[in-house]
């Protein structure tokens, strides 16, 4: 039985209690009976019911007509229309508010009871904020563009329409609301949606719709504009409204959005591909950082749609078995040994070919799909580790590079210690990289971890030594085995003394912490005498080789390649 919320506005009070008697029987709550215009908008706002059952012809000098154009322009409830008049002029005038159903008195329940329950079905409401979602808001939107006299588009001619009324379509999204889902429940992720919404409701004005897609989105029709810069305007007080901080079980929470903007009909006038423009300039804005906005423009936008496309594919990428990975060898300086590899994962996009780590481990961590990606590539490094000890290359030591979004995955230190077990790879032949930017983020939990793994006999490496701003410190804090001097200390340590001065004292205080230092990038044979003359431990770079598929590194092996 239905439990929706419907509030009665007639002026005679036999009739209304009629009503109202005839719709609890149906099962609805009745929440009010009002007899004017004026409490109709004052009762619609407090109680926010489901749907209005709304009298024409009302006493005072608001009718019924004028209360619901008052009504839908702010809170965007259903509303039927009861009435005993069924002149033109009311018609028309009844019409132009787009009311969800017309009742002609006198009216039978059973068409009463399927009136309402069209309307709200039609309408959607959203759950948790009582916004229209992604259905209604659609309807709406093919509803205004259907009232336009559209002109025919062409995307190279867009300036025929600057003298066209705008109407803009704002996308926007919620930056990284999962922090809070995930630090205070998603309970409270559920009241930050409800108060962003009732701040937009509340403050924005001109809107003609205001929806929630889904998620964290949600999407605004503005009535038209003349210029585009009031839209601009309004976005940026979007934002400004967004950003208020709000309180959430005792902690100041701050929230930030970014907002894709499109116009009809400057930028297209089919509904599928405004909502296209808005979203992908939307993605745009969070691609810069998020908390700002972005207008549609073709070139952004067509970055943006590639950007979704590989999203897409990224996905697939794992389970179509497109991922690879790389060997570089790291080569022990006195010996000239190759004594082991850095794993680094590479992706074979079936149309686009190689794509760059640069490009898509960004977007992997920003998705959550480096977590399955980077245990993927331990897995298989450490597999292809133990088959070459196996193959009688040993000692070989393998290192992988941990991110950011791994580290604060939770049971990691269980679960890469179980791939040490199942791969049935001696633990003191697998090196972690980590960076300094990494255990900062919460660093008694990363040393925590670290001293495990520690214990159990992986090696620790801080990665990038040299570019934090407090190395030294953690050096002393965290349990690291190894350090890897930078590419750009090694890249210029013959050209500049200073550069060269301190990459030595790097080495030295390394040393006497008992810590072996790795140089990476080496490229040249003078940066290799350098490290050579300075006892650094080893190298790795394209002077000796590049990264390589497992069967070239292989080749490496077998021909026993030394630096000389």
């Amino acid at each position: 039985m239905s439990k929706s919320k419907i509030m009665i506005v007639e002026d005679e009070s036999i009739i209304a209690e009629d009503l109202a008697d005839s719709l609890r029987a149906m099962g609805y709550t009745v929440v009010d009976i009002v007899a004017s215009g004026e409490e109709a908008i004052l009762i619609a706002k407090e109680k926010q019911p489901n749907l209005i059952l709304m009298d024409v012809m009302l006493q005072g000098e608001m009718d019924g007509v004028t209360a619901a154009e008052k009504i839908q322009s702010s809170l965007q409830i259903p509303i039927i229309f009861l009435t005993a008049y069924t002149d033109n002029k009311t018609l028309q005038r009844v019409k132009a508010t787009n009311p969800f159903g017309y009742i002609v008195k006198p009216f039978e329940e059973r068409n009463l009871h399927l009136t309402i329950e069209i309307a709200l079905q039609k309408h959607q409401y959203d759950p948790i904020t009582l916004l229209p979602n992604r259905s209604l808001f659609r309807a709406k939107l093919s509803e205004v563009l259907s009232h336009k006299n559209q002109p025919s588009f062409n995307i190279n001619e867009s300036h025929k329409y600057q003298n066209y009324p705008k109407i803009p379509i704002f996308y926007i999204s919620l930056d990284r609301i999962n922090r809070i889902k995930v630090t205070l429940g998603s309970k409270n992720g559920e009241l930050v949606l409800c108060n962003i919404a009732k701040r937009l409701k509340e403050s924005i004005i001109g809107i003609d719709m205001l929806a929630r897609l889904e998620a964290a989105e949600f999407a605004i029709i503005l009535k038209p504009v003349e210029q585009k810069e009031k839209a601009i305007n309004l976005a940026q007080s979007i934002l400004d409204i967004i950003s208020q901080p709000m309180v959430l079980e005792g902690y100041e929470v701050y929230i930030t959005a970014s907002i894709g903007i499109t116009f009809y009909p400057l930028d297209d006038i089919e509904l599928d591909a405004l909502l296209k423009n808005a979203s992908a300039a939307m993605y745009y804005a969070q691609k810069r950082g998020g908390n700002n906005y972005q207008l549609h423009k073709s070139e952004a936008v067509v970055v943006s749609i590639e950007q979704l496309s590989l999203e897409t594919s990224l996905r697939n990428a794992l389970k179509q078995s497109e991922f690879e990975v790389y060997y570089q060898p790291k080569v022990n300086l006195r010996t000239g040994k190759i004594v082991g590899a850095e794993a680094l994962i590479r992706w074979y996009h079936p149309e686009r070919g190689l794509v760059s780590p640069g490009e898509f481990i960004p977007l992997a961590e920003e998705t959550g799909l480096i977590i399955s990606i980077g245990e993927w590539v331990l897995r298989t490094a450490c597999n292809q580790a133990k088959i070459w000890q196996e193959a009688g290359f040993f000692p070989f030591e393998i290192a992988v590079n941990l991110s950011r979004r791994q580290f604060v995955q939770r049971n990691l230190q269980e679960r890469v210690i179980k791939i040490i077990q199942e791969v049935d790879l001696e633990p003191n032949y697998l090196e972690l990289e980590v960076t300094e930017s990494l255990v900062i983020q919460n660093e008694k939990a990363a040393s925590k971890i670290m001293r495990a793994w520690q214990m159990f006999g992986i090696n620790i490496s801080m990665d990038d030594f040299g570019t934090g701003y407090s190395s030294l410190s953690y050096l002393r804090e965290f349990p690291f085995d190894v350090i890897k001097i930078d590419r750009s200390f090694v890249r210029n340590i013959t050209a500049d003394s200073k550069t060269g001065a301190i990459t030595i004292a790097i080495i030295q205080m390394a040393h006497s912490l008992g810590l072996k230092v790795v140089a990476e990038g080496v490229e040249t044979q003078e940066e290799l005498d350098f490290l050579r003359q300075h006892k650094c431990d080893e190298i790795q770079g394209y002077l000796f080789s590049p990264p390589l598929p497992t069967s070239k590194f292989e080749k490496l092996l077998k021909e026993g390649k030394m630096l000389i």
